[in-house]
């Protein structure tokens, strides 16, 4: 990944495997993907999330590349 595109904005949404009593998932607009995939190492501690990253290039992040790209 560019450096340049970790200052670019991107949407966080964290899944939850919960059942259905947990809330639909809405995305959250970051400013950079810096800043998301801070926000989705947090989710990353509860196996019960899945946080998911979408580029402002359209690129789809899974928690698995978050967690590869944190380590």
């Amino acid at each position: 990944m560019e450096t340049e595109a970790l200052e670019r904005p991107a949407d966080l949404t964290i899944w939850r495997t919960a059942p259905a009593s947990a809330p639909l998932a809405q995305p959250e607009r970051f400013n950079t993907l810096r800043e998301a995939i801070s926000a989705a190492a947090g989710a990353l501690s509860d196996p019960a999330k899945q946080p998911w990253i979408i580029t402002e290039e359209g690129e789809i992040l899974s928690p698995n590349w978050i967690r590869t790209y944190l380590n």
